[in-house]
């Protein structure tokens, strides 16, 4: 048997700006699991408490980095996390991995880049369970755009950069290279969303312009 403990110990220490990309990292995990393909029921509902405990804490531990409540609860929520993407993950963490390779961006904060452009991305398909995860998360309103919202607003008031150009200089020619690792991915089969090599390429594209599907 495997006992694993997790503590708060030190985590007031931790640098200022590294929070705030790990309490995204986070949510990308709570937010893929629960709108990966397949039926994992435990695993949807340790995620939508997992993003209940990212809405309220997240910006309190980064705020104030000594409030253990909110470090502990975000401790909790990325731990929900890690438990929930079991069931599996997609295209924001895709398109995450070979950025952080090629150009050691920040795992956290290119999640957080991608995550609303893979959301529009994935919309038709991720409607009805986002309109559910913002009735959960008490949204002013049970929609998409709400949520949508939400995540473009907590972006901003984390100062997470809207464009992934604005934290990689990545060359035209080098979206096909990317992309293909994208692909390639093992987080690439979870993604509700059937996923070609084309889509890779224009979500790489569409990130670094800034433009939401």
């Amino acid at each position: 048997m495997i006992i694993t403990e997790i503590s708060i110990d030190g985590y007031e220490e931790v640098v200022h700006g590294v929070d705030k990309k790990t309490g995204m990292d986070a949510l990308a995990h709570n937010l893929e699991a629960y709108c990966a393909s397949g039926y994992h029921p435990m695993a949807d509902g340790i995620a939508l408490e997992g993003m209940s405990l990212i809405k309220k804490w997240l910006l309190i531990a980064v705020n104030e980095g000594k409030n253990l409540e909110a470090r502990s609860a975000m401790l909790v929520a990325a731990t929900m996390g890690s438990t929930a993407f079991q069931k599996g993950l997609g295209a924001i963490h895709s398109l995450s991995h070979p950025v952080n390779s090629v150009y050691n961006i920040h795992h956290g904060l290119s999640n957080a880049i991608f995550m609303p452009y893979v959301l529009t991305f994935n919309k038709k398909e991720i409607e009805k369970k986002i309109i559910k995860l913002s009735e959960y998360l008490e949204l002013e309103e049970k929609s998409f755009q709400c949520f949508l919202n939400w995540i473009l607003d907590l972006r901003k008031e984390l100062r997470i950069p809207h464009k992934l150009s604005d934290v990689a200089n990545i060359k035209t020619n080098e979206i096909d290279k990317l992309s293909l690792m994208a692909l390639e991915d093992p987080s690439t089969s979870g993604n509700p969303k059937k996923l070609s090599l084309k889509d890779m390429k224009l979500m790489y594209k569409y990130s670094l312009e800034g433009k939401l599907f």
